[in-house]
């Protein structure tokens, strides 16, 4: 992925890219919530195929299937990598220049290969909300999105603008009583983002793995759309019924950044939305 490109990718992704100044400002309270994305973003926010949603058994088509993950160079850590607070979440991107070198998923009923862009959290101020989708209209207190981009496309500039340009990877997070070790590089990097605007390098670069659920056999799919403006509806959502853990004191880390207005990032999720007749599948890998 050149490096223009991630440029150019991440202005298209406004959801979890920069500000930017000719686009209208969003926040998740107030006159600039949720509520009114769609009337201040109608192009997407205001269509039929929004996420997140409810991803409720009574809802959903079971599916068994023997196409397993391929996870090519989750494995791998990578040189160096970036963590960002962009005024709406914490980011993580690699640095590679080399679409070649990024992590690639396939498989899981995918039906193509998609590269790695960047990860990102949502989170709530306290421990009964945070995650944007819900399981059975159960809330969590945080939830991690690895965003990848459709490689039959050249660019993610190009793929966001396709109907099957995306591919998130949705990771729950429950509040266990020890730390995480997996998490730690994360939230010892957040101390240097506190500020909004603010991206520094992570003093310990990991491997993605580390981030998925040590279960990835059960999981929902559904066809949506970015959760945040411009809610663009290109992305094929990956739900992992499993969850990864988090302490505490942990999660307290990402409640520490602030915003743009020097206010605390808290309950940075949009409310579930409608289903509106689409097809929602549990799948099951044996």
């Amino acid at each position: 992925m050149l490096q223009t490109l991630f440029a150019v990718a991440l202005l298209c992704l406004a959801v979890d890219a920069d500000h930017v100044e000719e686009d209208p400002h969003w926040g998740y309270e107030g006159s600039t919530g949720p509520a009114f994305w769609p009337s201040l973003f109608p192009e997407f926010c205001s269509g039929s195929s929004q996420s997140p949603i409810d991803l409720n058994d009574d809802d959903d088509t079971l599916e068994i299937s023997t196409d397993d993950w391929v996870l090519d160079r989750y494995d791998i850590i990578p040189n160096k990598m970036i963590i960002k607070n962009n005024g709406h979440t914490a980011q993580i991107e690699w640095t590679t220049t080399d679409i070649t070198e990024v992590p690639n998923v396939s498989g899981g009923k995918l039906g193509d290969s998609y590269a790695f862009a960047q990860f990102h959290f949502h989170w709530g101020e306290k421990n009964t909300r945070g995650s944007e989708h819900t399981i059975n209209d159960e809330q969590f207190p945080a939830e991690l999105h690895l965003v990848h981009f459709n490689t039959k496309y050249d660019t993610i500039g190009d793929a966001v603008q396709k109907g099957d340009g995306l591919a998130v990877l949705g990771v729950m997070l429950e509040i266990a009583e020890e730390d995480n070790e997996n998490l730690s590089p994360i939230i010892d990097g957040l101390s240097t983002i506190v500020n909004a605007d603010s991206q520094e390098t992570l003093a310990t670069p990991f491997r993605l793995s580390d981030l998925l659920p040590a279960d990835t056999s059960s999981f929902y799919r559904y066809s949506g759309s970015l959760t945040t403006p411009t809610c663009n509806e290109v992305v094929t959502w990956t739900v992992f019924e499993n969850s990864i853990p988090i302490s505490e004191a942990q999660i307290e880390k990402f409640r520490e950044l602030l915003d743009e207005e020097e206010h605390h990032i808290e309950d940075n999720f949009r409310p579930v939305q409608p289903l509106n007749g689409r097809s929602l599948k549990k799948i099951q890998l044996i």
